[in-house]
């Protein structure tokens, strides 16, 4: 698939990305939160993203690579728009999930220059007691250093149960192994979700915004998912019976986010 995975230097941090795509259009996916660095599997993103690299030069960052304590969402945000900088990338069509969905937000709001088009699947705009249940867990474990119940813990709520039926085993596999320095990076990227909230500034976002979401999401329920695109104003396109990777689970979740970029 041509993956390259680079990354960008600053004074201030690393963050590792992979790039693929031969179009004219820039577009950045910005990952939910994983144990170990999607970027690293990004020929496997590519394969799945191929129908974009006609017209796309696809962007997949991962959060920098040394994450100090009490980072939170918006220095990654500012994070990465200082690496969209450095790269020269602009007119964005961003594509973000889960945690990588509110990093999104919050770069929209205090950098609105770098994006032209928005899509927000299975992403909240607020952390709450109620919608954070699912993070305190996967916190748990990590900081017990029981990685197998973290493992097993994420397929089970990220993914539908029919799916993991079928695959959890393979992604309990896929996922495992993570060293201990993974796991207290894992923590702290968790941990930056406390006290996350632009709710009261979503009607701000400018650019044309999609928001996707499942209301059988196991991590987010879809009240908050969809509480996004009713505050902001978007378009909101809703499916049944996925989980929170609706993004991997439904075969017509890129169709949707493609169409949108072309409208």
């Amino acid at each position: 698939m041509g993956v390259v995975i680079e990354k960008v230097v600053t004074d201030r941090f690393e963050m590792k990305y992979a790039k693929f795509g031969k179009g004219e259009r820039t577009a950045v996916i910005l990952p939910g939160l994983s144990v170990k660095s999607v970027v690293d599997s990004g020929e496997a993103v590519a394969s799945a993203y191929k129908s974009m690299i006609e017209d796309y030069t696809v962007y997949l960052f991962d959060r920098r690579t040394v994450c100090p304590q009490g980072y939170t969402i918006k220095d990654m945000a500012d994070d990465t728009a200082e690496a969209f900088d450095v790269l020269g990338l602009k007119d964005i069509y961003i594509f973000a999930v889960s945690q990588g969905g509110m990093i999104a937000q919050s770069l929209v709001l205090n950098h609105p220059e770098f994006a032209r088009k928005l899509v927000l699947c299975s992403t909240v705009s607020g952390i709450t007691e109620d919608n954070s249940k699912v993070i305190r867990e996967w916190i748990k474990y990590a900081e017990e250093g029981d990685e197998e119940s973290l493992d097993r813990s994420i397929s089970n709520t990220v993914y539908s149960d029919d799916f993991n039926e079928k695959y959890g085993d393979f992604i309990v596999k896929l996922i495992s192994g993570a060293s201990e320095e993974e796991l207290k990076r894992f923590i702290i990227l968790a941990k930056s979700m406390d006290g996350f909230d632009v709710t009261d500034r979503l009607g701000e976002i400018r650019c044309p915004t999609l928001v996707i979401g499942s209301k059988a999401d196991k991590v987010f329920d879809y009240k908050y998912v969809a509480e996004v695109a009713e505050k902001s104003g978007a378009l909101m396109k809703t499916y049944e019976g996925y989980s929170h990777a609706v993004y991997d689970e439904t075969p017509d979740c890129l169709k949707e986010v493609l169409k949108f970029y072309d409208v």
